[in-house]
């Protein structure tokens, strides 16, 4: 993981904290509110004790989710992989090839498109990788880019 890569995702984890924490709010001002008004409706004087309008406010709708990102399908990834094949370093890991991407594809996706590269002869395994440690591949120099096989 870079530098980068753990800024990114720390910061996207205080972006979900944050969501988290508003939505909990919304929802205890939300239960408050019909508290106060069940009260008031069994005839209790409540009201009193709330702030100005705030059983009277309707609450405020939720904060629109950002859409989820749509899954590029296998022939879209491995389309994409030949298109940016020659960006890849000479050795790289399937990290590599979703930052050239700009986009993680789904794994078995990913495996697929990469099993393809070797078994094109456009890629060898230089390191296998395990567990923790990703495989390393690299280009062979073939005579073809993916792009015209």
């Amino acid at each position: 993981m870079t530098q980068a890569e753990y800024e990114h995702s720390k910061q996207r984890l205080e972006e979900q904290r944050r969501a988290g924490v508003e939505l909990v709010e919304r929802a205890c001002e939300a239960q408050m509110r019909a508290l106060e008004l069940v009260w008031m409706l069994q005839g209790g004087t409540g009201a009193a004790a709330l702030p100005a309008g705030v059983v009277a406010a309707a609450p405020a709708p939720p904060a629109p989710a950002p859409p989820p990102e749509q899954r590029r399908r296998g022939p879209e990834v491995e389309k994409d992989v030949e298109v940016r094949f020659s960006d890849l370093p000479e050795s790289f890991t399937r990290r590599d090839v979703c930052r050239v991407l700009g986009y993680e594809p789904d794994r078995g996706v990913l495996h697929r498109v990469l099993k393809k590269l070797l078994t094109d002869g456009l890629t060898r395994i230089e390191d296998k990788g395990d567990g923790q440690r990703p495989a390393r591949y690299r280009k062979t120099g073939g005579a073809h880019s993916p792009a015209s096989a």
